[in-house]
């Protein structure tokens, strides 16, 4: 007998759960200024016991992605993802930020950088 998959949740274990019961209806983010660029990266240590869907997002989170992106290569819809990203936000398991933020500058080596550049 074939298995019947909701169509519009493509995850691996093939459970009928649509995805905004995930987020218990709610059809808004509670993170102001969540949007789709919004750069997220997960944090070190964390719960296992979390829905799949969930644990696919902070697996794909290793390095900083958009929350687009996120969507893009879970397939999930990108409103639905906007809200999960969100409920992990709230449970302190991923970070907001951009790619610039994770490394800080020595300043010296800019400044050796900025002599050079001058010299030329």
């Amino acid at each position: 007998m074939p298995q019947q998959v909701w169509s519009g949740d493509d995850n691996e274990s093939g459970r009928f759960v649509p995805l905004y019961m995930l987020v218990n209806g709610r059809t808004s983010p509670r993170t102001s200024g969540l949007d789709l660029a919004t750069q997220v990266i997960a944090r070190p240590g964390g719960p296992r016991a979390l829905e799949p869907e969930y644990v696919a997002i902070l697996r794909r989170c290793w390095t900083w992605m958009s929350v687009a992106e996120i969507a893009a290569y879970l397939h999930y819809p990108l409103a639905v993802t906007k809200l999960l990203v969100d409920v992990l936000l709230e449970r302190r398991l991923l970070a907001v930020g951009a790619p610039a933020e994770e490394t800080v500058a020595d300043l010296s080596t800019l400044e050796s950088i900025l002599a050079r550049l001058e010299s030329l």
